[in-house]
C-alpha cells in the first residue's frame, strides 16, 4: 500500500500533519501492476453523480509522489495470489456513485464524522472486505482521516444499495 499527500496540495491544509491518500498496489508478474483506490467523482458519470465516491483502478503505472510504503499481508490461510484477486474482485463490485465523498471534520481535522467516508475509508473498507479486519496504520508525521471509519462491507458486495 502506497501513501502520498491527499489531493496534493490540498492535503497540506490539515492540522497538525498532512493527510495521506492510500492506494493498494498489486504487482504481479502475469498481470503487471494494478493500482486500486477510492476517488471523488467529477463529471465522468454525469452531474447527478458529482462528488460521490467511486472505485478507481488503473494498470501498469505507479502513482507519483509516494511518501510511504506499507506492506500488506494476506490473512492466514489465503495465498498472496488469492488475496490480490479478491482485492480486485471486491473493488470491481464496489457500489460507486452511491456515497458522498466527505472532507474530514472541520476540513483540517484528523478524523471523519461518523457515517461519512473518503478515499481512506474506501481503502480501509476494501481491505476489511477481504481480510475481515482493518490493518493498523500509523505513519508518524502524517494523518489519515477516514481510516478509522471504513466503508461498510455491503458496498463491496455488488449489491444495489441505492
Amino acid at each position: 500500500m502506497y501513501g502520498r499527500i491527499a489531493a496534493d496540495p490540498v492535503g497540506y491544509v490539515s492540522w497538525p500533519n498532512p493527510d495521506l491518500h492510500f492506494s493498494i498496489i498489486i504487482d504481479d508478474a502475469y498481470s503487471g501492476i494494478t493500482v486500486i483506490d477510492g476517488q471523488p467523482s467529477f463529471f465522468e458519470a454525469g452531474m447527478q453523480n458529482f462528488g460521490l465516491i467511486r472505485s478507481n483502478r488503473y494498470t501498469n503505472s505507479l502513482p507519483g509522489g509516494v511518501l510511504v510504503k506499507i506492506p500488506l499481508t494476506p490473512p492466514q490461510g489465503m495465498s498472496r495470489q488469492e488475496f490480490a484477486r479478491q482485492l480486485v474482485v471486491n473493488s470491481q463490485k464496489f457500489a460507486s456513485y452511491v456515497s458522498p465523498y466527505s472532507a474530514p471534520k472541520n476540513i483540517r481535522g484528523s478524523r471523519m464524522r461518523p457515517g461519512e467516508y473518503n478515499s481512506s475509508s474506501y481503502v480501509a473498507g476494501l481491505l476489511r472486505s477481504v481480510t475481515g479486519y482493518v490493518p493498523l496504520v500509523s505513519v508518524p508525521g502524517y494523518q489519515s482521516p477516514g481510516w478509522e471509519n471504513p466503508m461498510p462491507a455491503h458496498y463491496y458486495k455488488g449489491e444495489a444499495i441505492r
